[in-house]
């Protein structure tokens, strides 16, 4: 009768892509006999625990992977509300400010009476541009206003959506009412 390292064996089927015990020893080449079931008894076990084990590391592998990118998603949006913010703060700030653009255009003909046509053309452009501040535009103040509300609703429903999943995000931004 052959000696077995029967722990080596029971690593390799549990490590192995077998269906089952007998299908290992029969690759093996090993007789399934009743000394052979009591060495290889508990490895069918083992081998469903090890799935068992895998199958748990893959979800949560899984579920972190699915946690990150809604986590990007989330910095995400919060970076352009941000932005959005920063932007919306300079236009607050432009809301009374106006500009004025007078264009002057001048044309010097000079006629040569002897060919009896003109002989130099000369076209002069001159723009000039003014700033002057007079009472806050309200349309663009409505717009503006519009445009945070936008923007804590899409906050406001992002954190709730976290809330649901467990997550906490913490709403830095003002609300504005209009």
């Amino acid at each position: 009768m052959a000696k077995y390292n029967w722990n080596k064996l029971e690593k390799e089927y549990i490590l192995g892509d077998y269906k089952s015990v007998s299908a290992f020893l029969k690759y093996k080449k090993i007789p399934n006999n009743g000394s052979t079931k009591k060495s290889t008894k508990g490895w069918k076990e083992k081998k469903v625990q090890k799935e068992d084990q895998k199958s748990a590391k893959i979800v949560q592998k899984v579920i972190e992977k699915e946690s990150e990118k809604e986590a990007n998603k989330i910095i995400s949006v919060k970076d352009t509300a941000e932005v959005l913010l920063s932007k919306i703060n300079e236009s607050i700030e432009e809301l009374n400010k106006y500009y004025s653009r007078n264009k002057k255009k001048s044309k010097i003909i000079s006629y040569d009476y002897n060919v009896g046509k003109p002989n130099k053309e000369v076209i002069e452009e001159n723009e000039e541009i003014k700033e002057f501040y007079s009472i806050i535009d309200k349309s663009g103040l409505k717009q503006l206003t519009s445009a945070l509300k936008d923007l804590n609703e899409i906050l406001e429903d992002k954190s709730k959506d976290d809330l649901d999943e467990g997550v906490v995000i913490v709403n830095d931004l003002p609300k504005f009412e209009e």
